[in-house]
């Protein structure tokens, strides 16, 4: 059984028609600046839908089940790219099975025990902060963008950075 979702070619950002075309350049722009970052790693996950909508109750959202990230439009050109990055850091979560390797560096880059759940079945209220998965999806933001764009409570760590980097290089 392989470990990669996807066998030939690097992975597409297939835009659906709701996304407007100044959108659809930053999309494509920050997409080309993931896929650097995640160069090594590109074997191992899919082609990405994106979708565009006004009524979303979050910034975006990732359906694992499509491979579809949606994003609430419109919003600052910082804020769209902070959601995209995020957003297909849990693509790369959800169908990269190497990803699960990157986990055990990562939780000890945030001082979090090594059983620590990734993504918990049941959160209480206003916790999704401390979930792991969340603060690879933050990290991950700082890695392709350089900085958050959009405080927000995450907790990350310069190592978690680190972590995530050498791992997207392949090591």
């Amino acid at each position: 059984m392989s470990s990669c979702s996807q066998t030939s070619g690097p992975p597409e950002l297939i835009i659906d028609e709701s996304v407007a075309g100044d959108f659809e350049t930053l999309a494509i722009e920050t997409w080309d600046e993931f896929l650097t970052v995640f160069q090594a790693r590109t074997s191992c996950f899919g082609d990405v839908r994106l979708h565009a909508t006004r009524t979303l109750g979050s910034r975006a959202a990732y359906d694992p089940a499509s491979a579809t990230v949606t994003v609430r439009v419109p919003g600052t050109s910082a804020m769209l790219q902070s959601a995209l990055v995020h957003e297909w850091a849990h693509h790369i979560e959800f169908q990269c099975n190497q990803h699960k390797s990157l986990r055990p560096a990562f939780l000890n880059a945030l001082g979090l025990p090594p059983n620590t759940q990734w993504r918990p079945e049941v959160l209480p209220v206003n916790t999704s902060a401390d979930m792991p998965s969340e603060q690879y999806a933050e990290a991950t933001i700082v890695l392709v963008l350089g900085q958050r764009q959009i405080p927000n409570g995450v907790r990350i760590t310069e190592d978690a950075i680190r972590v995530i980097e050498e791992w997207a290089g392949g090591d």
